[in-house]
């Protein structure tokens, strides 16, 4: 499989000057894709060309959508491992072999109980702030 057919699906699917791509670009880093949008990008690029993504660990290669309180005190799954580029070149080889070829380092990554506990907790209070200021107002 030529390179240039995950170009062309990088340029359909994000909109990216075909001339701004390049086999060795961080589709993150280089072109922008992030998020939500790079999740996005991952399930298309499967279906599209029969790829396995069993393996893949997204926080490896690009971060989560938003942003939290309890992010503040939790480090996110990104936080916690080193950076590998996903870069036309990597997919180009996972369309060839059927499945996702990177292979991760030994890992581990913590929950993120403690961030959830503490978005929890803002919320709530945040809800007890907005109640006392309604009830307040009604009064």
């Amino acid at each position: 499989m030529q390179v240039e057919a995950i170009y062309a699906f990088l340029e359909q699917t994000q909109g990216i000057n075909r001339w701004k791509i390049k086999p060795e670009s961080d589709l993150c880093n280089d072109l922008g894709i992030d998020g939500d949008d790079f999740f996005e990008l991952e399930q298309a690029f499967a279906e599209r060309f029969a790829v396995n993504m069993d393996a893949y660990r997204w926080y490896f290669h690009h971060g989560e959508e938003g942003w939290s309180i309890g992010a503040l005190i939790s480090p996110s799954p990104r936080q916690q491992v080193k950076h590998i580029p996903v870069t036309p070149e990597v997919l180009r080889q996972a369309v060839v072999a059927g499945y996702w070829p990177i292979r991760y380092p030994a890992h581990e990554v913590s929950d993120r109980t403690l961030e959830s506990r503490i978005n929890t907790a803002c919320l709530l209070l945040m809800l007890g702030f907005v109640s006392l200021c309604v009830l307040h107002w009604l009064a």
